[in-house]
């Protein structure tokens, strides 16, 4: 068997078996597309070059923005003929790139088919495709699955590409460095962010800010009531508004976070880095077995005791619900969860934070190349389009962050949710932060499902944390030494 089709075959196995997205809800999965999208001008492609396009299709706004998504008239109907195929997750991160892609069409000439798939689909086909199994030119995929998919060079290096046949005006230094330097090594960038996706914290900013409970938690505690900053806070915090520890409690929980398959490994990730440990050293050198590693697991147990009994019943969708009903205080989610928290009877009373201890887990998505492509001209100047500034402007709303920094402060600048990008990128310029997919070489995100299956376990009570951290360490070895990578 050929390198690159054993690696897809382990890869897609993996990916198969691993962690759900972070940033979406398990229960999202939808059958996979098996015909492109239809777009606006994605008929049968041009016998002729067409016309160069009309200053209206390079022209939006956005936001109270004035946008030239053409800038330097980089695109004048060129690739008349040409056909572009593209891969994509459902829901969030598939609908804002249909509309781009529809623009692009309009601009460039060419015919751009979009497939959509759930997420376990689309990450089996992109494998198939970086093995020549497939056809595929561009693929959004979650940013923490670089090293897989690019660990025999199957991803165009896009650094080159851009110098080749980019336009003069596209921004590299905009990106948020947390993502840029996800996708890149010391050769260059192997794919663009195009989306930011992280854990942060939501609470009840009415509650917060009222004089009665203000007053009582000083009597209480004899402390002042504030948005938490550190662990202890939120522990104290969490106490409070939980009707089992304080039966005055306005609430019946004081915070929630996901507990379900896949997923409850997030929450002590997120608390990892607080209290001074991390998950890996150099070359995939394992470091879970740690002091800072057992106290922030025993943490958690404590903080999950603040939310429902069955608090492993609980994944994105669940979270945001109850969050939304105003039963509890505070949870813990991804960030594209605020939409749906911020809805309802709780709009405008839902306040954004970085997670209590200053070391939140990240996410992301990006746009990538396969290094196999034969259109690696068409398929840059659309990965180029669609994260441009102007851009990525036209695809952002509440629940989607942007990948750039200046654009987060567009938005701020325009009032728009400014606590919740502020928050963002707050949570970004910490010192501690991790990715929630811990995808291993050539195996993808079996490390994801290893540390989560002991973290449940844990919590559960049917091992203690170090017992639970030495199993995540040996097993992650075994893994790593699989496919040939020891220390």
């Amino acid at each position: 068997m050929k390198k690159k089709t054993l690696l897809a075959t382990l890869t897609a196995a993996a990916m198969l078996t691993g962690l759900l997205t972070a940033c979406t809800s398990p229960q999202t999965e939808s059958p996979v597309r098996e015909s492109p999208v239809q777009s606006e001008n994605s008929a049968d492609a041009p016998s002729e070059p067409a016309a160069p396009p009309s200053e209206d299709a390079a022209n939006a706004e956005a936001f109270g923005y004035q946008l030239n998504l053409n800038p330097g008239d980089s695109l004048q109907g060129q690739y008349a003929g040409q056909t572009l195929t593209v891969f994509c997750c459902t829901g969030e991160f598939s609908d804002p790139l249909q509309e781009s892609i529809d623009a692009f069409q309009k601009l460039s000439g060419a015919t751009v088919n979009l497939y959509i798939y759930s997420f376990d689909e689309l990450n089996s086909k992109i494998a198939l495709a970086l093995a020549g199994d497939e056809e595929m030119d561009v693929t959004c995929f979650v940013s923490a699955y670089m090293d897989t998919f690019n660990s025999v060079g199957q991803l165009a290096n896009l650094t080159e590409l851009s110098t080749q046949y980019g336009s003069p005006d596209y921004n590299w230094d905009g990106f948020s460095t947390a993502l840029i330097d996800r996708t890149s090594d010391s050769n260059g960038v192997f794919a663009v962010p195009y989306q930011i996706c992280e854990m942060m914290g939501f609470y009840r900013k009415d509650l917060l800010e009222d004089p009665e409970i203000q007053a009582d938690y000083k009597v209480k505690t004899g402390k002042d009531l504030t948005v938490p900053n550190t662990t202890d806070e939120l522990k104290e915090i969490a106490a409070y508004f939980s009707k089992k520890d304080n039966p005055d409690s306005p609430t019946t929980y004081g915070f929630l976070s996901q507990g379900v398959t896949n997923a409850a490994m997030w929450s002590w990730m997120s608390r990892l880095g607080s209290f001074g440990g991390s998950m890996f050293g150099d070359n995939w050198t394992s470091q879970f077995n740690s002091q800072a590693g057992i106290d922030a697991m025993n943490y958690n147990k404590t903080l999950l005791s603040f939310g429902p009994a069955n608090w492993n019943e609980y994944g994105f969708d669940e979270v945001n619900a109850m969050m939304a009903s105003g039963e509890v205080f505070m949870c813990e989610n991804w960030s594209s969860a605020y939409p749906s928290i911020n809805s309802g009877d709780m709009t405008g009373k839902i306040g954004c934070c970085v997670t209590p201890g200053k070391s939140p887990v990240i996410s992301g998505w990006s746009l990538g190349i396969n290094a196999l492509s034969q259109k690696q001209e068409l398929a840059w100047k659309f990965i180029e389009f669609v994260t441009s500034e102007d851009g990525e402007m036209t695809r952002i709303d509440n629940g989607v962050a942007p990948a750039r920094g200046n654009n987060m402060k567009r938005l701020m600048d325009a009032g728009e949710d400014v606590g919740y990008y502020t928050a963002i990128t707050d949570s970004l310029a910490c010192d501690k932060t991790c990715w929630g997919d811990i995808c291993l070489p050539y195996l993808g995100s079996q490390g994801s499902s290893i540390i989560d299956t002991y973290t449940q376990s844990m919590y559960k009570g049917s091992i203690t944390a170090e017992e639970a951290l030495t199993n995540m360490e040996t097993e992650i070895e075994t893994a790593l030494k699989s496919v040939g990578i020891t220390h």
